[in-house]
């Protein structure tokens, strides 16, 4: 079959939900292991099935997002202006700021406690980041610890006119100084909702789009590099987990994870006709949502009574399927109720990034 081109915005719309999928492994944690170490177990196959996919795979998620949001923002904005900024920050009231409020109070509610914290700095732990300066940077999150993402999404949303003027201007400057930034891993998480982390990816996709430049485009520029620097650094990372290393391979990887999924997703595309259906695409954002919130710890009881946990194979099979099983569920919930109401409006507060 011929190749066909594929626009940038399907292989968004495509990934979308292939990506939260992935983001549950990262809170799916499966039967206690002794370490995700390899050194520590022994290469123990059960522990680096949970390294590969929930230590290292996942980490190329949110940085696609942000990218994708700064993207989307500035597409087919060929002047700014102040009514342009007020009729975004209002569509972002609803996409963003109301489902946030509203599934930290449910998260809140779940955990019998409340205060300001829940809708900010709930969370507060060391992520497993050293800098250039040898220092050990701290995350924070709402009581729904996924919506970070969303927090400090909204948080640089807010910033956008002044990334604006400086992207239009000293755009490519800029961002060469927010990789070298980005890269040494100072100043990650140091402002909860305002990192370098999130100023980072969002500004490379804003900076993007507001050049006119594609993104899938621009990534395949460098697609041979970016697989072969993906799948060295994916090495490197599962041989130094626990290593003061891992924290600079880990954010290298990041950057050219992203660069190589986009590539593989847009050669996968343009080779078949085959694409996810929209009712899947849609449960995207409720499935982000809920994931943590509704964790479904019935799936675990019931799979560990059909696999038990004696052997490598039966943990590494619970792990797998656990949260594509919660997946379909929620899904499913999201189906019923989209159906059952027949909310034309309510499905775009449970959307992902609207234009």
């Amino acid at each position: 079959m011929k190749s066909r081109n594929i626009s940038s915005s399907e292989v968004i719309s495509q990934l979308r939900f292939p990506l939260i999928v992935l983001v549950t492994y990262a809170h799916s944690y499966g039967a206690l292991s002794p370490d995700y170490s390899l050194v520590a177990t022994g290469f123990d196959g059960y522990a680096l099935l949970r390294l590969l996919v929930s230590q290292s795979l996942v980490k190329v998620v949110v940085p696609l997002f942000f990218i994708f949001s700064g993207y989307l923002f500035f597409r087919q904005t060929d002047q700014w202006s102040w009514r342009i900024y007020r009729e975004k920050l209002r569509r972002r009231v609803v996409t963003l700021l109301v489902p946030y409020v509203v599934w930290n109070l449910l998260m809140a509610a779940k955990l019998r406690t409340f205060s300001w914290q829940v809708f900010w700095t709930f969370w507060s732990q060391a992520g497993h980041q050293t800098d250039w300066l040898g220092y050990d940077n701290w995350m924070t999150a709402p009581a729904d610890k996924p919506l970070w993402f969303l927090r400090d999404l909204m948080v640089v949303t807010l910033l956008t006119p002044v990334l604006y003027l400086v992207l239009r201007h000293v755009g490519t400057l800029f961002v060469g100084l927010l990789t070298l930034l980005y890269l040494s891993g100072v100043c990650a998480f140091t402002l909860p909702g305002l990192s370098a982390y999130a100023v980072y990816f969002f500004s490379l996709g804003a900076w993007l789009s507001i050049g006119r430049h594609d993104l899938v485009a621009a990534a395949r520029r460098v697609e041979v590099a970016a697989y072969v620097l993906s799948l060295l650094l994916l090495v490197a990372m599962l041989l130094s987990w626990h290593l003061p290393m891992f924290s600079s391979l880990m954010l290298a990887f990041r950057l050219t994870g992203a660069a190589a999924v986009l590539c593989l997703t847009s050669r996968l595309l343009s080779a078949t006709t085959s694409r996810l259906p929209q009712w899947i695409v849609r449960s995207s954002y409720f499935l982000y949502l809920s994931h943590y919130v509704i964790f479904l710890s019935f799936v675990d009881d019931g799979l560990f009574l059909v696999f038990g946990t004696t052997s490598t194979l039966s943990l590494c099979l619970h792990y797998l399927l656990a949260p594509l099983v919660k997946a379909a569920l929620l899904v499913a919930v999201y189906q019923a109720w989209y159906y059952a109401f027949k909310a034309k409006k309510w499905p775009n507060v449970l959307r992902f990034h609207r234009k």
